[in-house]
């Protein structure tokens, strides 16, 4: 595991894992989460575990009603029961994702052993997308793993500059009209990181 920021890293136990987070993992982070999942069904199989979690998690609760929908026509399945992210959660993690440069920032300050490993979405999306040399995708050598793409991911993020316009605006409580428009951008990003891993199980 990574608990020495400056020793070699070495990948979690157990199969490749993606945690998404959002505040209460009711909206943002479940939808990605079974957006993702519905896109690598059919090429992941078990060999990759995604799951999500709140740094503020509203223990059990369902998805918000919106996101569900919003899940439910996009094809995935939205079955849900909130959790808060823990230490150990983080630590089985081969990637955490977020919804904001603060959220990142906030797993950064209180787990330093995932900083390595977090990014928000926006940000791991553009990295490999915009990098694609410097950050191979998993198997685009031979073997090549999620975890190793992850950590070349971290050491050249500094080649992306993000902005307010990078962070996903939380939509709890808001408009049907801010639910629309944030889940469509949520399904379009996690649509492109399906493309970009598809071969990671």
């Amino acid at each position: 595991m990574i608990d020495d920021l400056f020793g070699k890293p070495t990948p979690p136990p157990g199969p490749p894992a993606i945690l998404f987070v959002c505040t209460g993992n009711i909206c943002r982070s479940p939808l990605a989460e079974k957006v993702l999942r519905a896109r690598l069904a059919a090429t992941a199989g078990d060999g990759l575990d995604i799951a999500s979690a709140g740094l503020q998690g509203v223990v059990g609760a369902p998805m918000d009603t919106l996101p569900k929908k919003i899940a439910e026509r996009a094809g995935a399945i939205p079955d849900h029961a909130a959790r808060q992210i823990t230490p150990s959660i983080l630590r089985a993690s081969t990637l955490v994702i977020t919804m904001t440069r603060e959220q990142r920032s906030e797993i950064a300050r209180e787990f330093p052993f995932a900083l390595k490993r977090t990014f928000t979405l926006s940000e791991f999306v553009r990295i490999l997308d915009e990098h694609p040399v410097e950050v191979a995708l998993p198997d685009q050598v031979a073997g090549r793993s999620l975890f190793e793409t992850v950590l070349d991911a971290s050491r050249f993020r500094s080649m992306v500059t993000l902005s307010d316009s990078d962070d996903i605006e939380d939509p709890y409580r808001r408009s049907d009209e801010t639910h629309e428009r944030v889940g469509s951008r949520i399904i379009g990003l996690v649509d492109q990181m399906a493309l970009q891993i598809r071969s990671a199980s």
